[in-house]
């Protein structure tokens, strides 16, 4: 009875789980090993703990800093270079403009700056498209939380379930026990044969059974939870046993109108809504790449040569001729020059960075023509992409419109079934109290007692798991109302 029940449950939440709207609300502080957890403890307790949920958190930091990087995007771009180096063999220092030969440092300063003026609203679209992309990822994460925070609901009901079934075993065991006395007193007095209080006895070591097997169900029940939320010490963990009560006359609203609730909560409508839209922004962005771009640039730069040199002193070392000039006489006149020793020294550093700077500004427009057709297939493809993203938003509000029509027709199913299990409980237990007392009068058999004893006792299980179920798929509407997950 109870692994059907936890199948049944497992399914039903892998069928509707990505449909949950998360509140993100700690109304409790997370209790110590010991101590009993509510369900909302559990919940929270899982989401600071669960991996899956952690890395999700990691995507949308992801997600975050791309956004916060193509909005940077738009700003100018300014850049700093400084270079060292040193030339050896015959060079051309690029300061002085001449054939050095020796070793020769230079250094280089320069900053530049660019800007994009136009470029089809290129870079305007790729930040709204990570913009749309980072707020899905957002509702992705409330997603993942509402699916860790379904099954750990599924696992906390099913261990209360477990709970009251073991009650329940142990209370039809007293009551076997008790008749079992009752019977070797009816026997000892002759009034009843010896066989019915091996009839008896038989039932109340099935009861002993039975309570084994249940309390194996709730230790793995009890493993499966302590397991979703990935605490060490099974033995140490507890949870709080609400009073669950069912009212005779619940009121559900409708599917349409839980629907439309759904609409304006439900973290997977909105994560392909905003994933649709950003498919939408990657198109235009595509489709800037088709424009020509216009770009302003600025350069400040200046450097420092060890082969520019600047004289210092001269001396003169005698004369030189350099040619004859005509003269009256027959005979030309030699003409002299000073032959000069110069001293040299290289220009300081400051001096050349104010005798070398320069700056410049400049436009460039880059013009499309042909690049092997990637930029129009690129286009193509983020039509495709976009048109893909729509689909997956009427996909996933067809989905939302089916699971919600669902679950209003199983939380419905399940209250009839659990209105129906109550009067069969009631029924039962009439009819086990009758035989009961003809048993007591000599006027049954113990197989007859066993046999409405067996049927009480399955009718309160069928009672039990019925009511879990209704609770369960009510908490299923609620979160589809936008209601916290509690009990």
């Amino acid at each position: 009875m109870n692994p059907t029940f936890l199948r049944r449950l497992t399914l039903f939440i892998i069928l509707i789980a990505p449909s949950f709207i998360v509140n993100g609300q700690k109304t409790d502080s997370i209790p110590k090993l010991g101590q009993n957890w509510t369900l909302e403890q559990c919940i929270n307790y899982a989401w600071d703990h669960n991996i899956q949920v952690k890395q999700a958190e990691l995507t949308q930091k992801i997600t975050k800093n791309n956004y916060t990087a193509s909005k940077a995007s738009l700003l100018p771009n300014l850049n700093g270079m400084v270079s060292h180096t040193y030339n050896f063999g015959r060079t051309i220092d690029p300061f002085t403009n001449t054939f050095a030969t020796s070793e020769v440092l230079s250094e280089d300063f320069y900053l530049q700056a660019s800007f994009t003026i136009f470029g089809g609203m290129q870079n305007v679209n790729i930040a709204k498209q990570n913009e749309a992309a980072y707020e899905a990822s957002g509702f992705d994460l409330q997603a993942n939380k509402n699916n860790l925070a379904l099954l750990i609901a599924s696992g906390y009901l099913q261990v209360l379930l477990d709970q009251e079934l073991l009650q329940e075993a142990k209370d039809q065991h007293e009551v076997s026990a008790q008749q079992v006395e009752k019977t070797k007193k009816l026997v000892d007095a002759g009034s009843l044969a010896r066989g019915n209080l091996f009839d008896v006895q038989a039932q109340e070591a099935n009861d002993e059974v039975t309570i084994i097997t249940t309390e194996n169900q709730l230790g793995i029940a009890m493993l499966n939870l302590a397991q979703l939320l990935d605490i060490d010490s099974v033995q140490m963990f507890k949870i709080v046993r609400p009073e669950i009560s069912i009212p005779d006359n619940p009121s559900i609203n409708s599917a349409d109108v839980i629907y439309s609730q759904a609409l304006t909560n439900q973290p997977d409508i909105k994560s392909a809504q905003l994933k649709w839209q950003s498919a939408i922004m990657g198109r235009k962005a595509s489709a800037g790449a088709l424009y020509p771009k216009l770009s302003l640039s600025a350069t400040l730069g200046s450097g420092y040569s060890g082969a520019n040199k600047e004289i210092i002193n001269s001396t003169i070392q005698g004369y030189e001729v350099v040619g004859f000039a005509n003269s009256t006489s027959s005979t030309p006149v030699p003409v002299y020059i000073p032959n000069e020793l110069y001293t040299y020294k290289v220009s300081s550093f400051g001096t050349q960075l104010t005798d070398n700077f320069n700056k410049s500004i400049g436009f460039r427009l880059n013009i499309p023509i042909f690049n092997g057709l990637q930029t129009n297939i690129a286009f193509k493809n983020a039509k495709l992409n976009e048109l893909n993203a729509y689909y997956n938003f009427e996909t996933a509000d067809l989905n939302l419109r089916k699971n919600v029509q669902q679950a209003y027709a199983d939380a419905l199913g399940a209250l009839k079934k659990y209105h129906a299990t109550q009067k069969s409980v009631e029924s039962f237990t009439e009819a086990y109290n009758y035989t009961r007392a003809k048993y007591d009068a000599g006027a049954a058999t113990a197989l007859d007692y066993n046999t409405a004893k067996t049927s009480l006792a399955k009718a309160e299980s069928d009672m039990l798991q019925a009511k879990y179920t209704y609770v369960f798929k009510m908490k299923v509407l609620d979160y589809y109302e936008g209601k916290p997950l509690k009990l």
